[in-house]
């Protein structure tokens, strides 16, 4: 018999398609749009065919519209099989179409970045064999290339190690989901080239490409991750009002804004948006996974997480930490609405870079090809921080949430409640570091008054800190995680000694890692100084001590502050001197009458305060007074204060706007123990900050002196006498 009536379906535009399931949402299931034309009027049934062999039953889809087409939607749940669809005439059922192409639902993830995210499917580093994949053809990777391409992960074809290890960790958590990566990346490029039309090093129509082959059949990207912190890292604390409208089409106090448009942000910088990601992603459907900063490294020696003795470091390093800390608030924004799932784990303990061969170390800014601590195993912690924040694991990111100072001050312990830490060295059963380096210890990156720590022990899965001598003291200070969050000061001594093995983790069963990193840069509240204030104080004579920086400036210091508690004894004559430079760049001196004297130059030679004094009995002989100076070469601004009452106000015409970097700071005494004070010092800080109003920086003192004289007799500035 011949049919009367007439069917087509549609193809899908490429076999094995993939539709999100709506994961982030809580959902478990994806609408699929399927099409085709047949007989006006008529009714069109479905059903779906399953690569299992299994078959479901007829449903009612559609009818046929006047200009004989038909375009219906099926919902599927998550599942590991593909799906053929076929439609009938429901009055005529012998009148069918068969799919020619099939279908999955599962995830559909894009990773948006440059470089480090490059690597995980780039063959060009990809120096190790790829593992066997636990699930053939689970897993399908897209990216462009003049072109998108498609590759299906099986382990036949594994593409490149590092694919490969990032979809065992997700075959692994989560067996019967299938999954598509799109790779939003392109080495070396930031947010601001990608908006900007006019702006050659990255293309958004080559991105919007990618994303419409990724989504031609009507898909949605569930969720976009973004660990993004190379080229925009150097937004420093501006991370969050340049990028924050790009997310989510909105300022940071919730004003909209309408692309195109030019992005204000910081102190007079800007830059044009054409697009923004609100072009891609529809807030009903997807979901930011917002994890990172990934490892950020040193290239240089350091004497702490973020100061160095050239400034390039310095600044990449502290603009980094800054850039971390604007990334949260930017997340919590409450403007945000629905874009952000919550904050993923941050992959630290993995390696970059390699050997050059030579005795240094290179490339360190790309996860390492050659080893599967390397690239493999950032794309495996990249896959345990997406799964984690769409909440498709058991366990919460671990953070350093609770700390006990031992009441005599002999140590502190930190702990994480998430469990139990240990680090990829102990997990392995490792040697432990030689004491080579005084950082060189159980857990690296933990600081003591902005000093790497030189005792962080793993006792009974908490970190025991130490001081370096003594006890600690109630104005002392621990932090954990500044700068590139890696703990790392020598350079290459600390690649080659593998350094990244002591990042503290906790195993929260993650599969196919050692643990997850703990988060850095715990609440400050968190690791609070708990012991009680028992003032000291040491006396200082003409003989000393003074106190000499053993390095120098180092490039970019601009601004300065610093503030002496101290009873002086008033000299007879001459001056004496509180604080100063080689060369005299800064000299501030107390004078007979009790007046405070301010010398300030800059690395130009330009005087900027020339000897301005401040009124006779500022300082009393005996009398304990607390000075504060405050200068800022940028903005033109120097002030001294005297028990928090504002003595001097002076401003200038800002020149270079920094200090020379080949200067050393002297406290207490000019170099060679001249002019030196005399009386009790009860504490002194220096920041290489400043603030307009006399209170003290955020940050942590460049240095910071106090009693007792036992203590201050051991200080590395310390030179002449001992103090008493």
């Amino acid at each position: 018999m011949v049919a009367l009536t007439e069917i087509t379906l549609d193809p899908f535009t490429r076999d094995k398609t993939l539709f999100d399931s709506g994961a982030a949402f809580g959902r478990d299931s994806a609408d699929v749009t399927i099409s085709g034309t047949g007989t006006v009027g008529e009714s069109v049934q479905y059903r779906v065919l399953r690569d299992d062999g299994s078959i479901s039953d007829w449903a009612d889809l559609v009818d046929i519209a006047p200009d004989g087409t038909w375009t219906g939607s099926i919902q599927h749940a998550r599942s590991p099989v593909w799906v053929r669809p076929e439609v009938r005439i429901k009055s005529e059922t012998s009148t069918r179409a068969l799919s020619p192409t099939r279908f999955g639902v599962g995830h559909v993830i894009a990773l948006w970045g440059q470089s480090e995210i490059v690597r995980i499917r780039s063959l060009a580093n990809d120096l190790i064999p790829a593992e066997p994949i636990l699930t053939d053809d689970m897993v399908q990777a897209m990216w462009y290339d003049g072109t998108p391409v498609v590759s299906h992960i099986t382990n036949e074809t594994p593409h490149s190690a590092a694919l490969a290890a990032m979809a065992n960790v997700f075959l692994a958590e989560r067996p019967n989901d299938k999954v598509a990566l799109v790779f939003q990346a392109t080495s070396g490029t930031g947010f601001r080239q990608l908006v900007d039309d006019t702006d050659s090093g990255r293309s958004w129509a080559d991105d919007a490409a990618l994303h419409a082959f990724a989504t031609a059949d009507g898909q949605h990207v569930g969720v976009p991750a973004v660990s993004w912190f190379a080229t925009p890292g150097s937004l420093s604390d501006s991370y969050d009002d340049a990028l924050f409208p790009l997310f989510t089409g909105k300022m940071l106090d919730g004003t909209p804004v309408n692309f195109p448009t030019s992005i204000d942000y910081g102190s007079g910088f800007s830059f044009q948006a054409d697009h923004w990601f609100g072009e891609l992603y529809d807030p009903a459907h997807t979901r930011w996974v917002p994890y990172g900063p990934h490892r950020f490294e040193i290239g240089e020696d350091m004497q702490s997480a973020t100061i160095t003795a050239t400034g390039a470091t310095q600044n990449n390093l502290e603009n980094k930490q800054s850039a971390r800390e604007a990334w949260r608030e930017m997340v919590a924004n409450p403007n945000a609405g629905t874009w952000f799932l919550p904050l993923g784990a941050e992959p630290l303990g993995y390696r970059n870079g390699v050997s050059d061969g030579m005795g240094g170390w290179t490339d360190q800014s790309h996860p390492s090809g050659d080893t599967d601590d390397g690239a493999a195993l950032f794309a495996r912690l990249s896959a345990h921080a997406i799964l984690q924040s769409m909440g498709l694991t058991s366990w919460s990111v671990p953070e350093f949430d609770n700390c006990e100072w031992e009441p005599s001050g002999s140590h502190v312990d930190v702990w994480s409640s998430a469990g139990p830490i240990t680090t990829s060295r102990e997990v392995r059963g490792e040697a432990a570091l030689d004491d080579s380096f005084a950082h060189w210890t159980d857990v690296l990156g933990w600081q003591i008054n902005g000093t790497p720590a030189e005792r962080a022990e793993l006792v009974s899965g908490r970190i025991r800190l130490y001081p370096a001598s003594g006890t600690f003291l109630p104005e002392d200070t621990i932090s954990f995680g500044e700068g590139g969050a890696t703990g790392m000061v020598k350079f290459p001594e600390d690649f080659y000694a593998e350094c990244y093995k002591n990042i503290p983790l906790v195993d929260v069963g993650a599969a196919r890692v050692d643990g997850i990193a703990v988060r850095p840069m715990p609440a400050p509240s968190v690791l609070q100084n708990a012991l009680v204030v028992t003032e000291t104080s040491f006396d200082v004579s003409a003989a000393g001590p003074y106190f000499v920086d053993p390095a120098q400036i180092g490039a970019g210091w601009s601004q300065l502050q610093f503030s002496v508690d101290v009873a002086v004894v008033m000299p007879s004559s001459g001056a004496r001197t509180l604080i100063t430079t080689t060369g005299n760049y800064l000299r501030l001196e107390v004078l007979p009458n009790g007046k405070l004297r301010l010398r300030l130059r800059d690395a130009d030679g330009d005087v900027k305060v020339d000897g301005a004094q401040t009124a006779s009995g500022t300082v009393i002989d005996g009398v304990r007074t607390k000075i504060d100076l405050a200068f800022d070469l940028v903005s033109g601004l120097a002030r001294i204060w005297s028990d928090g009452a504002l003595v001097l106000d002076q401003n200038f015409t800002p020149g270079s706007g920094i200090l020379p970097s080949n200067r050393v700071i002297s406290m207490l005494a000019v170099f060679g123990g001249t002019y030196q004070v005399e009386g009790t010092v009860y504490g002194a800080d220096l920041w290489r900050d400043s603030t307009t109003d006399g209170t003290s920086p955020a940050g942590a003192p460049h240095k910071t002196l106090r009693g007792p004289a036992a203590s201050i007799n051991l200080d590395l500035w310390k030179d002449g006498a001992d103090a008493t």
